[in-house]
């Protein structure tokens, strides 16, 4: 059995000029959605996590802390927040894992070198199974690393504590959200300018 940990996905990844915003976030977004859809239409038990602190950026009382439009929690599903970088520093995601111990945990979201590789660790720690949706998630630049390198550094890191997976290997097109996604657009799925798509 499989759960799904969707990881901060968040406005302020996807609002220019924000601190914390991915460039190339759009075919990763889509790809997150595409799992979600297809994890609810198999009925694998989802956990939201949403960053939240003081200060200029998650902050509670700004906009940019909310989810992405079509990430939003449905009746059901699980949401934790968190002030850390690692979910497990939430109470109620370190529960949600207790109670799907013998699952493996699917992670898709933001960003791949900070909160998703911190969970991941210490998740395999803690006798956990992980795997990352690598075509599911992004990374910030920083410094003289761009997006895509810092990306690839945490995923290569990853390597040692997950299983690395990609959006077509876990919810195939033949596969239930496939099957909905052909019958009828969804209007909720995430549309992002062009400019702000990954290659």
């Amino acid at each position: 059995m499989k759960s799904l940990v969707a990881i901060d996905i968040q406005r302020e990844y996807t609002t220019a000029g924000r601190e914390f915003h991915i460039q190339s976030i759009g075919a990763s977004l889509n790809n997150a959605y595409r799992m979600l859809q297809f994890a609810r239409q198999a009925g694998w038990p989802i956990m939201h996590v949403q960053h939240l602190q003081d200060g200029s950026v998650f902050n509670p009382a700004s906009d940019a802390s909310g989810f992405v439009d079509g990430f939003t929690p449905e009746p059901g599903e699980a949401h934790a927040t968190k002030g850390n970088y690692s979910c497990f520093s939430s109470p109620a995601f370190s529960q949600f894992v207790q109670e799907h111990a013998a699952h493996e945990f699917v992670v898709i979201g933001y960003g791949t070198s900070m909160c998703c590789l911190s969970t991941i660790v210490d998740g395999y720690h803690r006798g956990y199974r992980f795997a990352l949706v690598e075509d599911a998630c992004a990374a910030r630049a920083v410094r003289a690393h761009s997006e895509a390198a810092m990306h690839q550094y945490a995923t290569l890191i990853l390597e040692r504590f997950a299983r690395i997976t990609r959006t077509a290997q876990e919810a195939p097109p033949s596969g239930p959200a496939g099957r909905l996604r052909h019958q009828q657009a969804d209007p909720q799925q995430p549309q992002l300018p062009a400019q702000g798509r990954g290659p």
